[in-house]
């Protein structure tokens, strides 16, 4: 989904937990959980390839880095070298890109999730799974499809930029696809989870978390140990990282929050862990920034 940023500076008003510590919020309570820092994004790579300017979504796997393009793209996976360069090309041959958002990955499958809904009113929501086999060794593929509607959500009128069904993150833990929505009215995420098998399924709230912004993409470090969030406040791109996560909730663990203020204004949309300790950010082109990707090193971020 490109972003107009003049109609978000009207729309979004952010809900801060406490007014203490120069405004940053204090995540419900937990500040004695919470480290706050100023992160420091590196350029890893400066310019990636303009078939994919609206890059959204990101993960690495056989050292190249998948990504599409959002809504109204091609149905159509880039696999990137990391000089951005395209080195492959992949069909979803039965899939349509209606607002594709986000992608996750297991041993077996690639999952794209088609659950862009800014305006509150799709019924089409799904997630298609692909396998790694089949991109491995074709540029054509066929995906399953995975269905889903959200239990809470009673109203299917449009309200964009005014509702709390919208999602653009998804990744695979303890076995099954969570997601992670994008809250416009109270600036929190909600958290689902939704089997990996073939169906259509009707989801009920598990969890949810004030990120005090709105998250565009979610990943889980290999070890399994973390789980990050990407997103934005206003024009600032912010990153959440949750460590000690367990399968009974994501945020009661040691938490992390970081402001990147160095790439203020970057439209941050993907996000994917390189090894244990870093995470690779991607961001669409703007008027400000070019599309590419940038790099934290998660051991060398200050207070």
């Amino acid at each position: 989904m490109r972003k107009i940023l003049s109609m978000l500076f009207v729309l979004i008003s952010f809900v801060f937990c406490s007014t203490e510590n120069n405004g940053q919020p204090d995540a419900l309570g937990l500040q004695e959980k919470m480290t706050i820092v100023k992160g420091k994004p590196q350029s890893f790579i400066a310019e990636i390839s303009m078939k994919v300017e609206e890059s959204s979504g990101l993960i690495l796997y056989n050292n190249l880095l998948w990504t599409f393009n959002d809504s109204g793209g091609e149905n159509k996976l880039f696999g990137l070298n990391f000089s951005g360069e395209t080195e492959r090309e992949v069909v979803v041959e039965n899939a349509t890109n209606t607002d594709w958002e986000d992608i996750a990955q297991d041993d077996e499958h690639f999952y794209i999730g088609d659950f862009g809904n800014n305006g509150g009113a799709r019924k089409d929501l799904k997630i298609y799974k692909i396998k790694k086999s089949d991109i491995d060794s074709g540029n054509r593929v066929v995906a399953d499809e995975i269905k889903f509607a959200y239990r809470e959500q009673t109203a299917f009128h449009y309200q964009a930029y005014q509702h709390s069904f919208d999602c653009e993150a998804i990744t695979v833990f303890n076995g099954v696809l969570t997601i992670f929505t994008k809250n416009w009215v109270d600036q929190t995420t909600s958290v689902y989870h939704i089997p990996k098998t073939e169906g259509e399924y009707n989801v009920s709230l598990s969890d949810t978390f004030n990120v005090n912004g709105l998250v565009t993409g979610a990943d889980v470090s290999p070890d399994r140990n973390t789980l990050a969030l990407v997103g934005y406040k206003d024009f600032k791109p912010i990153v959440w990282i949750f460590s000690e996560i367990t399968e009974k909730s994501f945020f009661k663990g040691k938490i992390t929050y970081m402001e990147l203020d160095e790439i203020f204004s970057a439209q941050t949309e993907g996000i994917c862990f390189k090894g244990n300790d870093s995470l690779l950010i991607s961001c669409e082109r703007t008027n400000t920034h070019l599309q590419q990707i940038f790099l934290i090193d998660l051991k060398n971020q200050k207070q």
